[in-house]
C-alpha cells in the first residue's frame, strides 16, 4: 500500500493529508468502512476515483462529485465518489485511491510503504510477524501485530496529554510571576497615592481590594482574549486535531473549555497580585506622603 503524503513520518493529520494507495478489490477485506455500495462500485471503476473519510472532507468542505486539486502535493488530483465513516480508528482522516495510480503519479511504480497481511483465524499475529521478519526479502521490513502498533500509539497519545499538561502547568506559573510583577510594578508607583486615600478615609482593606481588583480585571481580559482566538483557531479549522501515528485527538472548545481557562488563569493572577496588594494597604501614610512631596 503506498503512501502519499505531506506530513510527519507518523502520519500526523494536523497539518495536512494523508493518501493511501490501496488495492480496491480488497480494500474493505482489511478496512470496515460505513460507505454506499454505489460509492464504492465508481471508486472501482474511476482510475482517479477516491473515497475520502468524513473528518477530512468536512475541515477541507469537500463532498461527493468534487473534483479535488492538492497543491501541496505537486498537483495530486482525484474524484471524490463517496465519504466513508470508520468511527473508532484514524481512518477518517484518510483518503484512499488506487494503488497503481498513486505509484504511476509519483513515477514510483512497484513502490508501497505498507503491506497490510490478513492472518486466518486462530493464527498468532506475533508468530507471523517473525514469518515475515524471516522471509527473505531484499529491503527491510518491520512487521508488528495491528493491537501492538495501537497500543504504541495510545502510549504516545498519553505522552502528548502529559505535555500538555505540563506546560499549562508552566504557563499558569509565568502568568503568576508576570501578574505579580506586574501588579507590585503599579502599586509602587502609586505609593503616594495609597497615601492620599488612606488620609481620606479609606480603610486597608478597601486598598487591598481595590488593588486585587485591578488585577483581576486585567486577567479577565487577558483570559477572555486568549479563549476567543483558541475558539476562532479551533472553529476555523486551523488546528482540529493532535495526532500520532494515524490516531488523532479531536479538538473543541466549549463552554467547559471556557469556564477551565478563565478560572484557572483568574486564580493565578490572584495568587500573584495578593502580596503587591497587601503591602499597598499596609503603606506608611507619612512617608508615602512625603514621596508625593
Amino acid at each position: 500500500m503506498p503512501v502519499r503524503l505531506k506530513m510527519t513520518p507518523c502520519m500526523s493529520m494536523t497539518d495536512t493529508v494523508a493518501i493511501h494507495g490501496v488495492n480496491k478489490e480488497k480494500l474493505l477485506d482489511f478496512r470496515a468502512l460505513q460507505v454506499e455500495p454505489a460509492a464504492v462500485a465508481a471508486f472501482k471503476s474511476d482510475t482517479t476515483g477516491a473515497l475520502v473519510g468524513e473528518k477530512i472532507a468536512s475541515r477541507y468542505g469537500w463532498k461527493v462529485g468534487d473534483h479535488v486539486t492538492l497543491d501541496r502535493l505537486e498537483g495530486f488530483r482525484f474524484n471524490i465518489h463517496g465519504i466513508f465513516a470508520a468511527q473508532g480508528t484514524a481512518d477518517d482522516f484518510l483518503i484512499y485511491v488506487g494503488r497503481k495510480y498513486l505509484q504511476e503519479s509519483e513515477n514510483k511504480q512497484g513502490l508501497s510503504h505498507h503491506v497490510l497481511v490478513r492472518i486466518a483465524p486462530g493464527a498468532d499475529p506475533d508468530e507471523t510477524c517473525e514469518a515475515i521478519a524471516a522471509l527473505p526479502l531484499t529491503i527491510q521490513t518491520s512487521a508488528q501485530p495491528e493491537r501492538a502498533m495501537l497500543a504504541a500509539v495510545l502510549d504516545q497519545l498519553k505522552d502528548l496529554v502529559s505535555v500538555g499538561r505540563l506546560v499549562i502547568v508552566v504557563v499558569l506559573a509565568v502568568i503568576l510571576i508576570a501578574m505579580g510583577n506586574a501588579v507590585a510594578m503599579a502599586t509602587r508607583d502609586r505609593t503616594p497615592e495609597f497615601g492620599i486615600l488612606r488620609t481620606l478615609g479609606y480603610r486597608r482593606g478597601m486598598i487591598l481590594g481595590m488593588v486585587l481588583s485591578e488585577g483581576l480585571l486585567q486577567a479577565v481580559i487577558g483570559a477572555a482574549c486568549g479563549c476567543a482566538i483558541v475558539q476562532v483557531l479551533v472553529s476555523g479549522g486551523f488546528v482540529q486535531t493532535v495526532s500520532t501515528c494515524g490516531v488523532s485527538l479531536s479538538l473543541t472548545v466549549g463552554s467547559d473549555a471556557w469556564a477551565a481557562g478563565i478560572g484557572a488563569i483568574i486564580v493565578a493572577a490572584l495568587l500573584g497580585s495578593v502580596i503587591p496588594a497587601w503591602n499597598a494597604s499596609r503603606v506608611n501614610v507619612v512617608e508615602a506622603i512625603k514621596r508625593e512631596d
